[in-house]
């Protein structure tokens, strides 16, 4: 028999069996932000910034979801690449190839724009006052108030990932050069080097300024001890993309999101992980993933909140 119903079955059959075998729980909500796609996002507790396709970034209110501002910084059409939200939601910033762009959230309204060349990764600091900036051969620490480097931390290339803590202590870089850099923020001299065997994709400082995790392109993912430099545990397999992490606010748990499209919940202490979930895709039926580009805790650690590079908004129960 090789009608076209039975040959239907048959192509199906794995995608049928696949979805069958898929434990992971579901999510509460999902929002369509934005159906071309998306650059890169940023999650806070009330709001999501993400930088579409098109060229604009958006702020959007989480609950109810709502539109509150759509930004672009220059009347060229480049395009936004990165996006940071300060943690205390008060402010936030948006990078062009080219440029930088400093909002205030509540109005909207633009405070500073700065020209600098070949952008490739910002992070805000969580009073929203200093960036931390990736160039072609260094990260740049910015007071944005003044809009004067204050420090300028070397690589040898491209500062592709970047991160700060929330106790204003510490800032990480991650390059092309395969290492990733921490920086003293009292003094702007460096704590600790470490090595990777592949360009850096993700980096995330812990509430409490204990851990740090790295992750490199298709390569192992560790949490270290920022006192000794030292490996804690490494989670997962030895080849795996991150796209973005989060830790809970208590520094208990560690979300992790993948370039396909999945979403997983780690015990820090003991680097066992805890639960997975799959973000939607777009088109079920294609073989296809989208990569988790941000994921934040909310309802102090029961829930939270991840966006792909589809356009898609999720709230889940951890």
């Amino acid at each position: 028999m090789n009608t076209p119903l039975f040959r239907w079955i048959i192509l199906c059959l794995p995608l049928i069996f696949l979805n069958a075998c898929d434990l992971s729980e579901k999510p509460e909500k999902t929002f369509n932000l934005n159906t071309d796609g998306l650059f890169a996002a940023s999650l806070s507790e009330h709001y999501a910034l993400i930088a579409t396709l098109n060229g604009a970034a958006e702020l959007w209110q989480l609950k109810p979801s709502l539109l509150l501002h759509k930004w672009q910084h220059t009347d060229e059409n480049n395009g936004i690449i990165a996006v940071a939200i300060a943690t205390n939601e008060e402010y936030a910033i948006t990078a062009e190839r080219n440029s930088i762009a400093w909002w205030r959230i509540k109005d909207g309204t633009l405070l500073a724009v700065w020209s600098l060349p070949d952008i490739f990764s910002i992070s805000l600091a969580k009073e929203g006052q200093h960036a931390l900036v990736g160039l072609e051969d260094k990260a740049i620490y910015l007071k944005l108030s003044s809009g004067k480097t204050q420090y300028a931390f070397a690589h040898d290339d491209k500062v592709i990932a970047t991160t700060l803590s929330d106790s204003g202590l510490y800032a990480a870089s991650g390059s092309k050069d395969q290492t990733v850099k921490l920086w003293d923020l009292s003094s702007g001299k460096i704590k600790q080097i470490f090595q990777h065997d592949n360009e850096i994709t993700t980096l995330k400082i812990s509430h409490n300024d204990k851990y740090l995790l790295t992750n490199a392109a298709l390569s192992k993912t560790r949490l270290w001890k920022i006192a000794s430099g030292k490996v804690h545990k490494q989670l997962g397999p030895d080849r795996v993309t991150l796209e973005s992490a989060a830790f809970s606010s208590n520094d208990k748990y560690l979300l992790t999101g993948l370039v396909a499209s999945r979403i997983e919940l780690w015990t820090v202490k003991t680097g066992k992980q805890k639960k997975f979930w799959r973000a939607k895709k777009t088109n079920s039926w294609r073989p296809t993933a989208s990569p988790v580009l941000a994921v934040n805790f909310v309802k102090k650690d029961k829930k939270f909140y991840s966006i792909s590079g589809n356009g898609l908004l999720q709230r889940w129960r951890k």
